[in-house]
């Protein structure tokens, strides 16, 4: 055989254990580079920096080429290496990870109108929103039903595969609204599509928040009666920031959403004290959460170890959705003090992003990174 028939067999090997191997998590390093990009344009917005601003451009269209990158293997696994998803379908944690996709779709859509919302014509992206609405909407109820619906028939799963992960799927429903809420209020208001727009984010909002409690029991009730997780899964602990960080903006967004109109005779203006009341309450929790979370990773560090897996990835969008709940609270309630917490916790998410990205790249490097796990 020549050399160039073995570099050629050499890299078509290469490419086959990566489609193989590329499981659902490479979604959620999307996920936090999206809304870091989307914290960088609120800390240019409120602190008056172009250069923070270019910096947020950077990082949505950094999401949008990843996305199109990490959809190639994701979509060929699903025809060449079937037996693999399914495997990770049937999977008590890896499985958790597939809404990461479609949950990037709508972090995407967001990103893209507050970093981009300026520069492109409305007749571009309007209709380019409202696709990355339907198709991540579409995603996160499929895959949402589709994983709880195994997870109740699986007779294998026990208390100690419960983690924070099985927030992602149920409760990946909170992000629909985030997307939904603002197309309403920009682009739909008084229209059939906005109240349909409306109704999807409204049902989803609903499912979120339910699933959110009833699985939040479950997985504390796990914390609490047997002993914490591997090491590897240490970060998916600070998924928990997640739900009450993300509600904090939907809040601010249906307000917004009702206030524009949506056809359905809805009085606001006796809602919004209770609304910015409930904001304030679901923010408290996050903040709450946001130290705990630092409490358990010295823990690891000072007992255990921390070191670096895939799983850092989580670290990111819930710290991230935390930053941008911050900026919405400081605007929603009219205290700028909630800004100070945005540029501080934006400032962390950067430092996290960068460790995370730099050591996901060196095991891309090193040809660790598609592997049996």
């Amino acid at each position: 055989m020549s050399n160039v028939e073995r570099t050629t067999d050499d890299t078509w090997s290469r490419i086959a254990t990566t489609i193989e191997f590329f499981g659902p998590q490479w979604f959620g390093s999307t996920m936090g580079t999206g809304v870091l990009g989307v914290a960088l344009a609120l800390v240019a917005a409120r602190a008056d920096l172009a250069p923070v601003a270019t910096l947020a451009v950077a990082f949505v269209g950094l999401t949008v080429v990843a996305t199109v990158a990490y959809l190639i293997p994701w979509c060929l696994r699903l025809v060449l290496y079937p037996d693999r998803v399914w495997a990770d379908l049937t999977h008590p944690i890896r499985s958790q990870f597939f809404p990461t996709m479609p949950i990037t779709l709508i972090v995407l859509g967001v990103g893209i109108a507050q970093t981009m919302g300026d520069a492109l014509p409305e007749a571009t992206l309007r209709p380019l929103l409202t696709a990355l609405f339907a198709a991540g909407s579409a995603g996160i109820f499929g895959f949402g039903l589709l994983l709880v619906s195994l997870m109740f028939t699986n007779d294998r799963i026990g208390p100690d595969d419960s983690v924070f992960a099985w927030y992602i799927p149920p409760v990946s429903h909170l992000v629909i609204p985030l997307l939904g809420f603002l197309l309403v209020s920009e682009y739909y208001a008084g229209t059939l599509a906005g109240q349909i727009l409306f109704a999807v984010s409204v049902i989803a909002l609903g499912v979120g928040t339910f699933m959110f409690l009833f699985f939040g029991s479950i997985v504390l009730s796990r914390y609490a009666y047997e002993t914490l997780p591997h090491e590897k899964l240490a970060p998916t602990f600070t998924i928990g920031l997640a739900p009450t960080a993300v509600l904090v903006v939907d809040v601010a967004r249906l307000t917004q959403a009702l206030q524009a109109g949506v056809g359905f005779d809805i009085a606001v203006a006796p809602l919004v004290p209770l609304l910015k009341l409930l904001a304030l309450l679901l923010w408290g929790f996050s903040a709450w959460w946001f130290v705990l979370t630092g409490v358990l990773v010295a823990y690891y560090v000072t007992r255990r170890t921390h070191s670096f897996f895939f799983t850092w990835w989580a670290y990111t969008f819930p710290i991230g959705a935390f930053a941008v709940s911050a900026d919405v609270l400081a605007t929603f309630l009219g205290v700028a003090v909630f800004g100070h917490v945005l540029i501080g916790v934006t400032a962390l998410l950067l430092v996290i992003w960068t460790i995370t990205a730099g050591q996901t790249w060196r095991l891309v490097a090193r040809g660790r990174a598609f592997t049996a796990d």
